[in-house]
């Protein structure tokens, strides 16, 4: 399993695939749908793109739930990939400005992937004329569907407006959104319609039943405290911990707000570090008093705990020991420190594809590795070794 994957080049490929959406749950029609057009197009890969804030109707779950749900959903197959470019961008999602984007970037055939629906009713989206011109389209259907009105329908546009679409025939998988969000609402299985990380996902963080409010309120916060570096970042490890979790049998819950929260005090100036560890009650050993930024997880724990009432043991010493990891580290200390160090925001250094290469198979021996990188590169700027990092490491090498 190829569980932390980064992004493709784009620039390299010669035929992608995308599918846009909401994604509010993904589930198999949409995995389908991708797998069916990039086997019959002949696609390098797709690239699924949550909508940020979709201009035709409202989600029922904030932007990031949806993103990490369809990371999770695609984790496993290597031409599959996500994108966050349209989460990032202000303002309503408008297909044609993602695919105007992705011209500019690269002159690769592009095939965007929709439903047999959908195609009925592209004159009314934003620049139609324009869309249909600017990429080739995959039309997927659904078991039952009119197929003859879909081709009348596209050769219409075919000879009016050179539209180039390919209808796909897709097996048996009649599945929606509102429908999957219905059965979970009123406690119905969707066991077999959406893949079990996502499952897990929504068990975990209590979507669509018992969404928390303050999740969407922690990532707010963050996002504020932080730099736009440090919160891609934070964002990196956040979409990393969850994929290295949902493998583990982690709580997803707990890993979101570990990986959310392990950066919150990272900015803060030294001196408010030293100010706040003395309020605190924090106390610091010699090497912890000259390189004071180690200190920067344990600060953030008690913020955690002072700010938004997290008490939970398992994510208070996630945030704190990531940055040296200790004796006797738990799993989800261990996939913290992991994904701090691989998330796919960071530059590529010596032993990072190592360190990735065992977190998706044996997450000891991926910590070690972690910790081991982590002493080397202390070293080598001539500082102090921390004696948790070496404890760590000795409860971990076999």
């Amino acid at each position: 399993m190829n569980l932390l994957k980064n992004l493709p080049d784009i620039k390299n490929a010669r035929r992608i695939g995308i599918l846009g959406g909401a994604f509010d749950p993904i589930h198999y029609g949409h995995l389908a749908a991708a797998e069916g057009a990039r086997q019959e197009m002949g696609l390098d890969f797709v690239l699924f793109i949550p909508t940020g804030q979709p201009s035709h109707k409202n989600t029922a779950t904030f932007s990031e739930h949806r993103y990490l749900m369809t990371a999770l959903a695609v984790a496993d197959n290597p031409h599959f990939h996500v994108s966050r470019m349209e989460l990032d961008r202000q303002g309503p999602s408008y297909t044609i400005d993602t695919l105007r984007i992705l011209k500019e970037e690269t002159d690769v055939e592009l095939f965007f992937i929709v439903g047999a629906d959908e195609m009925m009713q592209i004159m009314h989206w934003k620049d139609a004329y324009d869309l249909l011109s600017i990429c080739q389209w995959a039309a997927a259907t659904r078991p039952g569907y009119d197929i003859q009105a879909l081709s009348d329908h596209v050769a219409k546009l075919s000879a009016s407006h050179g539209l180039q679409a390919h209808i796909l025939k897709i097996p048996g998988l009649d599945i929606s959104g509102t429908a999957l969000r219905n059965r979970i609402i009123d406690g119905r299985f969707v066991k077999y319609l959406i893949p079990p990380a996502v499952e897990g996902y929504l068990r975990d963080l209590g979507l669509y039943q018992n969404s928390q409010p303050q999740d969407e309120m922690i990532l707010k916060t963050v996002a504020a405290k932080l730099s736009p570096k440090r919160y891609r970042h934070t964002l990196g490890v956040l979409e990393t911990a969850i994929i290295l979790a949902a493998h583990q049998g982690v709580d997803l819950r707990k890993t979101y707000l570990a990986a959310l929260l392990h950066d919150y005090a990272k900015e803060l100036k030294a001196e408010e570090k030293r100010d706040l560890c003395k309020a605190f009650n924090i106390p610091l050993d010699p090497i912890q008093e000259q390189y004071v930024n180690l200190m920067h997880g344990q600060l953030a724990a008690e913020l955690a705990r002072r700010e938004f009432n997290i008490e939970d043991a398992e994510i208070l010493e996630a945030i704190s020991y990531h940055t040296t990891g200790r004796a006797g580290m738990g799993k989800l200390e261990k996939i913290i420190k992991i994904a701090d160090n691989i998330e796919p925001n960071r530059p590529d250094y010596p032993g990072i594809e190592e360190i990735k290469a065992l977190a998706g198979v044996d997450l000891d021996r991926g910590a070690a590795a972690s910790i081991k990188r982590d002493i080397q590169y202390t070293r080598e700027r001539g500082n102090a070794v921390h004696p948790w990092g070496l404890e760590a490491l000795k409860g971990l090498e076999i």
